[in-house]
C-alpha cells in the first residue's frame, strides 16, 4: 500500500478523503445541531419576561458563540479540501506545542529556506480550547504533527493516519484588510498558494 507521504498530492490518498469525510460528518452535525438550539434562544427570548431575561442573556450569548464556532467549523471543509487538492502532506516535519495564551503553535520549515521555521497559530478563543489540539499538545499527547501547505500562507495539520484535519493559516492570507505576504516567496510558491485558497497579492 502506498504511503500517504509518496502521493502528488494530499487529496490522492484514499486515507486522507476518509478523513475529511469523517470530519465533514462530525462538523456537519455539530452545525446542525444548533438549529435546535436557535429556536430555544429565540423562544427564550420572546416568552421570558425582561427582568428574568437580563440574568440568562450571559448564557444566551455563550450559546450563540459556541453556535458560531461549530458554523465556522463546517464552514471550513471546503478550505480544507482545497489545500489538500494541492500539497502533499510533510510526515513529522511540524513541531507542535502549547503557548501560554492558549493557543497551539504548528512550526514548519519554510519550503523555500529549510533551516527556518514558520509559526502558524490555532485557539486562544472563548470555546477553542476544547477543540482536540489545544488538549491533545497541551497534555503532551501531541508533539509533532503532518502538514499539508505552506506555512506562509495556508495548511492543513494532521496526527499521523492521517486524523483530525485542522486548517490553520496565516492572517495576511484570509483578511483582506492586511496587505499579504509577497517578499522571498518564489512566483510558483504564490500561484501553488493562491489554488489552495490564500491571498498572494498581485503579480
Amino acid at each position: 500500500m502506498t504511503s500517504p507521504v509518496h502521493y502528488k498530492t494530499a487529496w490522492e490518498d484514499p486515507g486522507t478523503r476518509r478523513a475529511w469525510r469523517r470530519t465533514a460528518m462530525f462538523r456537519c452535525a455539530a452545525a446542525l445541531g444548533c438549529v435546535p438550539a436557535f429556536f430555544a434562544w429565540l423562544f427564550a427570548v420572546v416568552m421570558t419576561p425582561v427582568w428574568l431575561l437580563v440574568l440568562w442573556m450571559p448564557v444566551l450569548f455563550v450559546g450563540i458563540w459556541y453556535a458560531l464556532l461549530a458554523v465556522a467549523g463546517a464552514a471550513s471543509l471546503t478550505g480544507i479540501r482545497r489545500v489538500l487538492r494541492v500539497y502533499p502532506w510533510q510526515a513529522g516535519l511540524a513541531e507542535v506545542r502549547s503557548k501560554k495564551n492558549g493557543s497551539t503553535q504548528f512550526l514548519v520549515p519554510d519550503p523555500e529556506r529549510p533551516e527556518k521555521t514558520v509559526g502558524l497559530e490555532y485557539g486562544g478563543g472563548i470555546g477553542t480550547g476544547r477543540h482536540f489540539w489545544v488538549r491533545a499538545v497541551k497534555s503532551g499527547q501531541v508533539t509533532a504533527a503532518w502538514f499539508a501547505g505552506d506555512p506562509r500562507y495556508v495548511g492543513v495539520a494532521a496526527t499521523p493516519g492521517p486524523r483530525n484535519l485542522l486548517r490553520v493559516a496565516q492572517r495576511e492570507a484570509t483578511d483582506w484588510r492586511m496587505s499579504p505576504r509577497k517578499r522571498g516567496v518564489s512566483p510558483d510558491a504564490r500561484a501553488r498558494a493562491r489554488a489552495a485558497g490564500a491571498r498572494v497579492g498581485e503579480n
